[in-house]
């Protein structure tokens, strides 16, 4: 294959990965149905991004205040 081939490829397996992505699961909280009001693929592979960076970020600051790393000086 040439190099356009191997992107046209690529391409094609971004959207349909895109396409598979369930919004009203990921947002398992939401009270519409996001999957219709987001038909894009990307925006949906974005807000899945968005939802995982943000549960990272929990998990990272619940560990801070279990380690007690903030302490006031004595």
């Amino acid at each position: 294959m040439d190099e356009q081939q191997v992107e046209n490829v690529e391409e094609e397996e971004t959207e349909t990965e895109a396409d598979k992505v369930d919004l009203n699961r990921v947002f398992r909280e939401a009270e519409r149905d996001l999957n219709s009001m987001f038909p894009d693929g990307e925006m949906r592979k974005f807000l899945r991004r968005v939802k995982k960076n943000r549960s990272s970020n929990e998990r990272f600051l619940k560990g801070i205040k279990r380690e007690e790393l903030w302490e006031e000086d004595e």
